[in-house]
């Protein structure tokens, strides 16, 4: 038998160019979310679901993409768990496997998995959404040595974030950066201030990094900081990410989630994390969050910190994780933890 020596057919990472080809999660997936994030019946009853239109007004599509983000942030995990719990330690943005990953596995991801799951969640609802990229600011290292040294600096492309349009007036919204992002939709608006998580401020300035060869006119991006605890005095603004306006691709994505998920220098290749925001009901206003770094939970409510557990083996972090963040993983996916990773 004469055996073909034509290669398979090489398929890159495209947008589908016909719009009707483009990911949408059906209304009955939509319905499943909203039962995955707890989101209350007032919130499923607005007019966007029944009138597409209406999710580019402020009117309308605000309060709702509002509460989405609320409360995805504390039912969906911020986490790299795929990274250190699989096999294959890969990680998937395809959107028909995120919702599967997400809505029926209860899981999460890191800022491209969240984001881009939560962009075609938007988007199936009726809202314009812009896909953008930033650099991490090194303010924000796990590395004592490198927020010490290169605070002031920012790592390359490696985040996601949105811009959803509203009323002619483009909003961020990220889902994907744990408990150091805005956790809030705001306006795409230089010197725009608002409280985030209580008392922590944010912001948005739109201004030069120090990282420029251009010494008189450096380029601008948008800039994203916090300001930890406005009330003692001192207020401190560290940056957190820049970013650009400017249109990302799901190839884009792709080489970034890669490297960042590859790389031997990159914390998620390194360390176990998951992280819930924690929300006051009555209020519906974020308060805290729940995390875990390497063997370590730590409960924030404002600028109070306690530790909740420090898991001494990997069945205690097991149980945790599924305790604390009702994060569930099978036993092949137990067995994935590489030893220089695995607690005792």
């Amino acid at each position: 038998m004469i055996m073909s020596t034509n290669p398979a057919p090489t398929v890159l990472t495209q947008l589908p160019l016909e719009e009707d080809a483009r990911p949408r999660y059906s209304n009955a997936q939509l319905h499943d979310y909203f039962e995955c994030i707890q989101l209350p019946q007032r919130y499923r009853d607005s007019i966007v679901l029944k009138d597409p239109v209406q999710a580019g007004t402020k009117e309308h599509g605000l309060p709702l993409l509002q509460a989405l983000t609320r409360y995805h942030a504390c039912n969906v995990p911020f986490e790299n768990l795929v990274l250190h719990y699989s096999s294959h330690k890969s990680v998937t943005l395809d959107p028909t496997e995120l919702y599967t990953k997400i809505v029926h596995r209860r899981l999460g991801g890191r800022c491209m998995e969240n984001n881009t799951f939560f962009a075609t969640v938007l988007r199936s609802l009726g809202y314009e959404v812009r896909n953008c990229g930033g650099r991490v600011a090194r303010a924000m290292s796990p590395y004592p040595d490198v927020r010490r040294n290169q605070r002031a600096t920012y790592d390359g492309w490696n985040h996601m974030l949105n811009l959803v349009l509203l009323d002619d007036e483009w909003y961020v919204v990220d889902v994907g950066m744990g408990s150091m992002g805005p956790n809030l939709p705001y306006p795409l608006r230089d010197g725009f201030q608002t409280t985030s998580v209580a008392p922590r401020l944010i912001r948005v300035q739109f201004r030069s990094i120090a990282e420029s060869y251009m010494t008189n006119k450096s380029p601008k991006l948008w800039c994203f900081d916090t300001c930890h605890n406005p009330d003692n005095g001192i207020k401190e603004w560290i940056p957190v990410y820049c970013f650009t306006d400017i249109e990302f691709l799901p190839q884009d994505y792709e080489m970034m989630s890669w490297f960042t998920s590859t790389n031997p220098k990159s914390f998620f290749t390194r360390y176990v994390t998951c992280t819930k925001m924690l929300m006051d009901e009555s209020k519906e206003q974020l308060v805290g969050n729940i995390t875990l770094f390497k063997d370590t939970i730590r409960e924030t409510i404002g600028t109070n910190r306690r530790t909740m557990k420090e898991c001494r083996t990997e069945n205690e972090r097991l149980q945790a994780l599924a305790e604390i963040f009702q994060v569930h993983l099978t036993d092949e996916e137990k067995k994935g933890i590489p030893d220089d990773v695995k607690l005792a």
